[in-house]
């Protein structure tokens, strides 16, 4: 999601969420503005899917290629960081634990530490702490994690 765009939802979800106006019409339009040029720059991944599907079906294939990559940059666009973020760590663990089928992993929040993820090994019954990441953000304790463990698997695999 562009910066832009997760301002102005931003801004327009603590309006629609305060008992008080909070913005000016004028600045309430121009959030609005910016929420239509996305609308309307996005294609509908629905349509592209059905494309997809027809020229699959008409082996045309390289077509098909184009829409599901309309389809997946629907899906990308419609989705928030987190989400992605999160996505990315779990395909990581998963990729991890074919490896190493003794992985067990935590995602935690408290006021005190933020955000944790923790990634512990229990091979042979013995419990040690393989990745582990905390901070205030949950985005950037998702990305350190999944960098880590990217960095685990490429050692297991040169094991």
């Amino acid at each position: 999601m562009n910066h832009a765009l997760d301002v102005s939802i931003k801004a327009l979800r603590a309006a629609v969420e305060s008992e008080t106006p909070t913005l000016f019409w004028q600045e309430t339009m121009t959030h609005v503005a910016v929420l239509l040029d996305h609308a309307e720059r996005v294609p509908n991944s629905s349509r592209a899917l059905e494309a997809a599907h027809a020229a699959i079906a008409e082996a045309r294939f390289p077509d098909a290629i184009q829409h599901l990559q309309q389809v997946i940059n629907c899906l990308h666009a419609e989705c928030s960081e987190h989400v992605t973020r999160l996505a990315d760590l779990v395909t990581a663990f998963d990729a991890a634990l074919s490896l190493r089928p003794f992985l067990w992993l935590e995602i935690g929040f408290n006021r005190v530490v933020g955000w944790m993820i923790t990634v512990y090994d229990k091979t042979g019954g013995v419990e040690r702490v393989v990745v582990q990441a905390q901070g205030a953000g949950a985005d950037e304790t998702c990305q350190w994690a999944t960098l880590h463990l990217q960095a685990l698997i490429k050692e297991s695999s040169h094991v």
